[in-house]
């Protein structure tokens, strides 16, 4: 992860960035909105904003893997303002429910035999943001399959012994007859947000999240297609039909649910939800609470669950 983190530094300080200078001496708030983690990150580290608002565990992991350099405000955003929603949820397009009745069968079974939770740990491994209840639950487990890295994803599940659930598929229609139809499920996700997606140097996707597509796939006894793109175009890539389904560290939100199709939530661990802001280590001490974020300049990613809260819980404090 701290490799990954440094070369995102490395790699994009050459590309010309939106000037973000801090907004200090005004009450009237700077939101940012970038299509990628990477860009808030590099913002952040090289001074060009105040904070970026991270869902608590990603928040926590670029704390660690920064020297020093980042940290964690203990401010966190209030969720009961949005009801109980815990976990991530995948996305189809509206109205395909035949789809989504198949994939949410898929998914209860996946938790109730506690598959997702002991994916969720190996992909904590993976990624470098493993703790010891992590390292517990894979006790001797491969993290990595011994299988060639090709266009099975076969590295990334072994899902031969696993229990599937059985699906009657004898009806489907929309976009599940016409995955059964090709044999391919066509997902989408955005691989910046470890442990549950995310892209090794070499370029392979691994993650909780993408081990459950496999599951989903093979489930339906298809192959699997994983399109990565960034955050804010994976709903629009479902929206047009370009993939047949997201999953890509989505959490329920009142609109999303309104022109899409979500899923049943599922989490891997017994972690505490929290979403929460991060700053420069030696700028942590000035805050103290949401209001102290009025008149900074906060990035986050566009569409994501952050750009909702920092909008509710911190624009709207503005001219209080």
């Amino acid at each position: 992860m701290k490799k990954i983190i440094n070369g995102i530094i490395a790699m994009m300080i050459g590309f010309t960035m939106i000037a973000c200078g801090s907004n200090t001496g005004s009450t009237k708030t700077n939101l940012e909105l970038v299509t990628s983690l990477d860009q808030a990150i590099l913002s952040l580290s090289t001074g060009k904003c105040d904070a970026v608002a991270l869902d608590g565990t990603t928040a926590q992991n670029y704390v660690d893997q920064s020297d020093g350099q980042f940290a964690m405000t203990g401010i966190n955003f209030d969720l009961s303002l949005y009801g109980d929603f815990e976990g991530n949820v995948a996305a189809a397009k509206k109205g395909e429910k035949s789809l989504m009745d198949a994939v949410n069968l898929i998914i209860k079974t996946a938790i109730e035999e506690d598959y997702y939770t002991v994916w969720t740990a190996i992909a904590k491994i993976q990624s470098e943001t493993d703790d010891d209840a992590a390292k517990k639950i894979v006790g001797d487990l491969p993290v990595f399959l011994d299988v060639p890295i090709d266009e099975t994803y076969a590295y990334l599940l072994n899902t031969e012994e696993l229990v599937k659930p059985t699906l009657d598929l004898s009806s489907a229609d929309g976009v599940l007859k016409s995955v059964l139809e090709k044999g391919v499920l066509t997902i989408a996700t955005s691989p910046d947000y470890p442990a549950n997606e995310f892209v090794t140097e070499d370029g392979v996707v691994y993650g909780s999240e993408m081990m459950l597509a496999k599951y989903v796939a093979d489930c339906l006894g298809v192959k699997l297609k994983i399109e990565t793109m960034d955050f804010n175009a994976v709903l629009t890539a479902v929206d047009t039909g370009k993939v047949d389904i997201a999953f890509s560290g989505f959490g329920w939100k009142k609109d999303r649910a309104e022109t899409f199709e979500l899923s049943v939530g599922y989490k891997g661990d017994d972690e505490v939800t929290f979403h929460t802001l991060i700053v420069p280590s030696d700028q942590v001490d000035q805050y103290k609470s949401l209001e102290d974020f009025v008149g900074k300049h906060i990035v986050a990613q566009a569409s994501s669950l952050q750009q909702m809260y920092v909008e509710d819980q911190i624009l709207t404090l503005e001219g209080n």
